[in-house]
């Protein structure tokens, strides 16, 4: 340690050999933490950690600033950090020395470096504790592809690129010998980025969002290693770093893998064991995860690489389900972020100086940056043309690939600090990131909608199913609750002699993974472990249901783990690729506001028609329903059509009642005459169909305003176990007339809204229908 003249008393020069510069320390007595004074300059001198306050208050007041501003334009919360922490830095504010000197003293930048450190400590185990390993084993060809061109074709072109810059502008030897790094790191593609994007955009569990993550993955895996490669194959290698260091740098991560593996795994493995199913670590078991975090980022640091590398590893090697996965994103992942990254964006923005930028420079680098990101979307968008994915789809992927973020940032910065890249480069580079990250997320959202593959060119309604054909049903499964209810509504919807397709869907929260999966369960496979699963019930109640009716029905069972945003895709492309005719979602008045927003998802995408499932009898005394006697309410549209046809069906079965109760305008106007002509053709085949048949029955009810409406359903409330109701009556103005201005779950429309309200006495359950919207060209 060689001492040196400094600015700051309290100082010390040394030469750092990994950064292969002089760096300055800040050694502080321990007795001036002490004795507290009232005013700012004495508090700045004195209180370093309460000083770094008066930065993350004024950044955190900047990005949202900023972040309201930018909010109509669909902006990224990205772009916002980063000019807040720009405009706190010499680019800015920070320009005046006197404010300078007032909010980054050399204390003050102390404590910020130290608390930026611990949280992208944190930030990057939990992030890589929600990497699900499994997706690397089940990526396709195509991710396999994209993750390995993405990177691989960018690399050698820009690198190439750079040789024809070198000679064709005129650069300092800086620059010029730095170059080819900044070409290596913006051919990189950052796993983490991708996640939080998709996340922001919704898109988790959609087609192209699943793609992005599998080739993102590979590509990250790939690029982690190219710095290394880096300085293998320059001539110019790092002041103080040999070659036999690296070599011996990496032999140590090699070590500490294998401890991670071997040693560390096994003691998280044990905890779980140790924690109830559905509880979270123990507080000991917490703090003890804690330790091992921080110990094994001071051993990466130790060897040379940085403090980042062992938690990334040990986030790597932690199992994605719970308790781990919850205990991460609960306990650990709002923290760092509130209260660790906006140091991180302090001092991103403390390094950028726009000031300093030369324009020779700035057109070099930037020549760098925009070719490695032409060739990488090229490299994306030709595969899956090849792969006949649609042009849009694919270009919104080649989009998502380039964006820039928080992980990018900091290994940008990890160069800066190894003199792997200029400070002008690396303003240059988070600058750049900052403007893509700005277009690219609203230029996704604008060029891809997940939504349009579910349009329907076919007709998948009860209504259009052939009376003998297979009926193909997907029931959703929010709560163990609503198993008996589904099975008993199955029953009753398969007559005797008629083939059923059952896709049962189990839906689970997505929580500590790194990307929404779809679980396919075996229903005759006997739990291998002591400790019973909490999905066991649901399948040996439809194992039965399917022994019962073995001949005429056959059911699979998935399990989807996916985030409420985004969880009608998974409900959607089963319902798409299984080719159902109706969706079943049993839900109660208590279901979570959560709940409804995946109702509503579905309900606007849905491929195929969806009944809503309101078991009353549930709802009181926790007893399913029996279904006996049925009853559909008609009164008109296709939604009514789609529940008489269901109707219809349970009609077939001998053990079940059946009553049509139709709602008849007596003066009716031209706007009661919307689709009736298809309404009195079904009406009409069906009481054909019936005329001998002993357990249907069909009645015609006159009414002239809504009231007389609630009076007839009132006096049959007790005379059924299930009504049936369509969601939508467009049209059906005197019928309903009054009855929307109560409406309480919109969900469930008019009628059905009526049925499941407290003022309907009844134990009657309620089946909402929604009949398939498909497109208006198909006949």
């Amino acid at each position: 340690m060689n001492p040196g003249n400094t600015s700051y008393p309290n100082t010390t020069v040394y030469y750092n050999p990994i950064a292969g510069r002089n760096m300055t320390t800040l050694c502080e007595p321990l007795a001036t933490f002490r004795g507290a004074t009232p005013f700012l300059r004495r508090v700045t001198s004195h209180f370093p950690i309460m000083v770094v306050f008066l930065p993350m208050l004024l950044v955190t007041i900047l990005t949202y600033a900023i972040q309201l501003l930018l909010k109509p334009f669909g902006e990224a919360a990205f772009a916002s950090q980063l000019l807040g922490g720009i405009a706190l830095g010499p680019s800015l504010l920070s320009r005046n020395q006197e404010l300078k000197e007032l909010v980054f003293p050399p204390k003050a930048v102390m404590a910020i470096n130290v608390i930026e450190c611990v949280g992208l400590i944190f930030m990057f185990f939990t992030l890589s504790a929600r990497i699900d390993k499994g997706i690397v084993k089940k990526s396709g060809k195509l991710a396999i592809v994209i993750g390995v061109g993405a990177f691989i074709i960018p690399l050698i072109v820009s690198i190439l690129t750079t040789l024809f810059i070198r000679d064709g502008l005129e650069l300092d030897d800086e620059l010029r010998s730095t170059l080819p790094m900044v070409a290596t790191l913006e051919a990189t593609i950052s796993f983490h980025v991708i996640l939080a994007n998709l996340t922001e955009l919704k898109l988790l569990n959609s087609e192209i969002g699943r793609l992005a993550l599998s080739s993102s993955l590979l590509s990250s895996l790939i690029g982690w290693f190219a710095p290394t490669f880096y300085i293998y194959a320059s001539e110019n290698a790092l002041v103080g770093i040999t070659r036999r260091t690296v070599f011996l740098m990496n032999v140590s991560v090699i070590v500490m893998v294998i401890i991670i593996v071997f040693v560390v795994r096994p003691i998280i493995f044990w905890m779980m064991r140790k924690t109830p199913e559905g509880k979270p670590l123990k507080q000991d078991h917490l703090v003890a995860l804690n330790v091992i975090v921080l110990v094994v980022a001071f051993v990466g640091e130790l060897t040379g690489q940085n403090s980042y590398l062992g938690p990334f590893i040990l986030g790597i090697t932690t199992p994605v389900t719970p308790p781990m996965g919850s205990l991460l994103a609960d306990k650990i992942q709002y923290f760092v972020w509130a209260a660790f990254i906006p140091c991180f964006i302090i001092n991103t923005g403390r390094r950028v100086d726009l000031y300093s930028i030369q324009f020779n420079h700035f057109l070099a680098v930037e020549m760098v940056i925009l070719i490695a990101g032409t060739v990488k979307t090229f490299a994306i968008v030709i595969p899956c043309l090849y792969s006949k994915i649609p042009f849009m789809d694919a270009l919104a992927l080649g989009l998502l690939l380039n964006c820039r973020g928080i992980y990018d940032i900091q290994v940008f910065t990890r160069a800066k600090q190894r003199l792997q890249i200029t400070d002008e480069s690396f303003a240059i580079m988070v600058i750049t990131a900052m403007f893509q990250s700005a277009i690219i997320i609203p230029l996704v959202k604008l060029v891809y909608d997940s939504s349009r593959k579910y349009v329907a060119y076919r007709k998948r309604t009860i209504q259009h199913c052939e009376s003998h054909a297979e009926l193909r049903i997907l029931v959703c499964i929010p709560e163990n609750d609503h198993v008996p209810t589904a099975i008993n509504l199955l029953k009753a919807s398969n007559p005797p002699q008629s083939h059923v397709g059952v896709y049962v869907m189990n839906l689970e929260e997505y929580i500590g993974r790194s990307m929404p999966v779809v679980i396919p369960h075996r229903l005759d496979k006997n739990p291998s472990s002591s400790k019973p699963a909490k999905i066991d019930p649901l399948l040996h109640a439809f194992f039965r249901y399917q022994q019962t009716n073995k001949a005429y029905v056959s059911v699979q069972c998935f399990t989807a783990v996916a985030p409420y945003a985004s969880m009608h895709d998974d409900i959607c492309s089963m319902a798409f690729q299984k080719a159902t005719s109706l969706i079943i979602f049993p839900f109660l008045k208590t279901d979570p506001t959560l709940t409804k927003k995946v109702i509503n998802n579905v309900l606007s995408m849905s491929p195929c028609s969806i009944g809503l499932l309101y078991d009353r009898s549930l709802a009181i005394d926790y007893r399913s329903f029996q279904c006996r006697r049925v009853c559909v309410l008609f009164i008109g549209g296709a939604d009514d059509r789609e529940a008489l046809a269901l109707g219809a069906r349970m009609g077939r079965n001998p053990s079940i009642h059946l009553t049509v109760t139709r709602f008849v305008v007596t003066n009716p106007t031209m706007s009661d005459f919307i689709d009736e002509d298809r309404d009195q053709a079904m009406i009409n085949d069906f009481r054909f169909v019936n005329l001998d048949s002993k357990n249907v029955e069909y009645v015609e009810e006159g009414v002239e305003e809504g009231f007389e409406t609630l009076r007839i359903i009132n006096a049959i409330a007790n005379d059924f176990d299930l009504f049936l109701a369509g969601r939508r009556h467009e049209g059906c103005l005197h019928v309903l007339q009054g009855l929307g201005e109560w409406i309480e779950i919109e969900e469930l429309g008019v009628v059905g809204d009526l049925l499941a309200s407290d003022d309907f006495k009844s134990r009657a359950s309620v089946l909402v229908i929604q009949q398939q919207a498909y497109a208006p060209y198909i006949e």
